[in-house]
């Protein structure tokens, strides 16, 4: 009984999956169109030419291939080319300019965050180091924790170039990727 069900289910899975694969070539209604406004992607495609033909001129002049003269010259055509394509591309698509300016308010406003008394502070993208305690008032010092070495398991490392926290046996940050600086003990001086 537990065979004819499944060999059932079986069955009309694969007809699900014949009909779904089969239906677009026997259906009459046309295919969906993608469309695509052919004059802004020829722009975006020139505007991107022209813009690596900028930095290849730039490679060969510090190269050495080119004087200052034909740099000059070619360099400000191609500029001249890249900001008259950048023009028709805004006038095409005018919500595409607008919409860098929305994005970056966005990332602003999210990276900061609220205090305690209401006012927006902007929030670290890295960790800060902590500010010395200011000595008590009645004049008796306290006792500080001393400083762990860097190769020790209790001191908190992070990553050089994105600020996340690291584990002590991590050799590339797991966030960004970059590698980690190993921290070998100092040898004690010898006496």
């Amino acid at each position: 009984m537990l065979t004819i069900v499944a060999a059932v289910v079986a069955g009309l899975l694969s007809f699900a999956a014949v009909a779904y694969v089969v239906w677009p070539l026997v259906s009459s209604r046309p295919a969906p169109v993608v469309v695509e406004d052919d004059r802004l992607t020829e722009l975006v495609g020139r505007k991107d030419a022209v813009l690596a033909a900028i930095k290849d001129l730039e490679f060969d002049y510090y190269t050495g291939k080119l004087g200052d003269e034909d740099y000059a010259r070619l360099d400000q055509r191609l500029r001249r080319q890249a900001i008259g394509l950048i023009q028709q591309i805004e006038k095409l698509a005018p919500e595409s300019a607008v919409m860098d300016e929305r994005l970056e308010a966005e990332i602003a406003r999210l990276r900061k965050t609220r205090n305690g008394a209401g006012e927006v502070t902007p929030q670290p993208s890295r960790p800060e180091a902590v500010p010395a305690a200011a000595p008590p008032a009645d004049g008796v010092t306290a006792q500080t924790p001393q400083a762990a070495a860097p190769g020790d398991a209790e001191t908190p490392r992070f990553c050089t170039e994105c600020g996340q926290p690291l584990q002590p046996s991590y050799k590339f940050c797991a966030h960004c990727g970059a590698p980690v600086a190993s921290a070998s003990p100092t040898p004690a001086p010898h006496t």
